[in-house]
């Protein structure tokens, strides 16, 4: 726990960015500006996520587990629409502003992780500041060209004018 309160507060020092790709239309994608965040090569077995590529820890590039954040703001409007879509090996937890809205069961099937999941997350996000957290385990041991490990996420937000 006290990792993640010490990642909690590098993330909360964070500034907000925005990020969008039209006043109506919203996408976060995981790269290298994500607080914590080291890009890694694709496994040919995970998902393409589009707009989005594979992190892991930069404090721990061969850890068993990462923890990636990001600041994001939600201009005015109605929230029409949220979805997370989110590809990780092994399993992961994500929280959207405090709230989690994935929880993993531990699972080493590559057939639950490759594909990747969608999530209706529209209910979790508010107009002004934002947080997505998202911690990421590795199941046997740490990361490695034998065992690799990634997580890689994509917001897609649609705001009323």
């Amino acid at each position: 726990m006290s990792i993640y309160k010490s990642r909690l507060r590098l993330h909360h020092a964070t500034p907000v960015k925005n990020v969008s790709i039209s006043d109506r239309n919203i996408r976060i994608g995981t790269d290298e500006e994500w607080t914590n965040a080291f890009e890694v090569a694709r496994n040919p077995a995970w998902a393409e996520v589009n707009d989005a590529v594979y992190v892991w820890s930069d404090r721990n590039t061969n850890g068993d587990f990462a923890v990636v954040s990001r600041r994001f703001r939600i201009p005015r409007g109605d929230i029409e629409r949220g979805r997370l879509f989110l590809s990780v090996d092994n399993y992961a937890v994500v929280l959207i502003n405090g709230r989690i809205v994935v929880y993993d069961n531990p699972e080493a099937n590559p057939a639950y992780f490759n594909p990747g999941r969608t999530f209706n997350v529209r209910q979790h996000l508010r107009n002004g500041r934002n947080d997505i957290i998202i911690i990421a385990f590795n199941i046997g041991g740490g990361r490695s060209d034998a065992n690799p490990a990634g997580v890689a996420a994509r917001l897609d937000i649609r705001v009323d004018d």
